[in-house]
């Protein structure tokens, strides 16, 4: 299993049910033992962190596979030094949490969330990022985007988006206020016109 964690929650005095976000399949969760005092096991995997998982098979009445061993590939520790980028990549796992598990190819998603993890990085308005990530995979999903909801916006706004859509992360000269109303826009056009949830 390759994936993202996108979430943890207790399952239990020894166990942490982690929300990984696979190559193959989808959203999917696994339990993590938490190690014991003198455990030489390691640590469950913090939010963000791409790893490569080897998963025990279910066993007899349990429905979420434990993880055998795990190794990190990359960590995005560095998200938490920065508010606003940590903020919009929380938006970016809550998205994925919600609309993860109904993929038909979940492989193409899951490098669109690498490389917008990878883009905060260098994005000076880490908004831009969320919105690039929300008219790629709606795009990629094979919804109307650009017909339904870029072609509709007044037009000073649609110059903008296809600006913000076109340059780089790293890029100076987007107007903050500007992109936060382009994402509050496809954020409403998702919830109103497809079946992908936004919060």
């Amino acid at each position: 299993m390759s994936g993202i964690a996108l979430s943890s929650d207790p399952a239990g005095d020894r166990f942490v049910r982690i929300q990984i976000f696979d190559q193959s399949l989808g959203l999917s969760a696994a339990l993590f033992r938490l190690p014991g005092k003198r455990s030489g096991q390691s640590a469950p995997p913090d939010l963000f962190d791409d790893l490569e998982c080897q998963l025990n098979p279910l066993r007899a009445g349990s429905s979420i596979p434990f993880v055998a061993e795990y190794q990190k590939a990359r960590s995005y520790r560095e998200l938490a030094r920065n508010p606003a980028h940590f903020l919009s990549a929380s938006e970016i796992a809550r998205f994925y949490l919600n609309n993860g598990s109904h993929l038909l190819d979940p492989q193409p998603r899951l490098k669109l969330l690498r490389t917008a993890l990878d883009s905060f990085s260098r994005s000076l308005v880490p908004k831009v990022v969320l919105l690039k990530l929300y008219f790629c995979f709606a795009r990629d999903e094979g919804l109307p985007v650009r017909e339904s909801w870029l072609c509709y916006l007044p037009q000073v706004l649609a110059e903008e988006t296809r600006r913000a859509l076109s340059r780089p992360v790293s890029e100076e000269g987007l107007d903050p206020n500007r992109i936060e109303e382009l994402v509050e826009s496809i954020k409403l056009w998702m919830n109103a016109e497809t079946e992908l949830r936004v919060e």
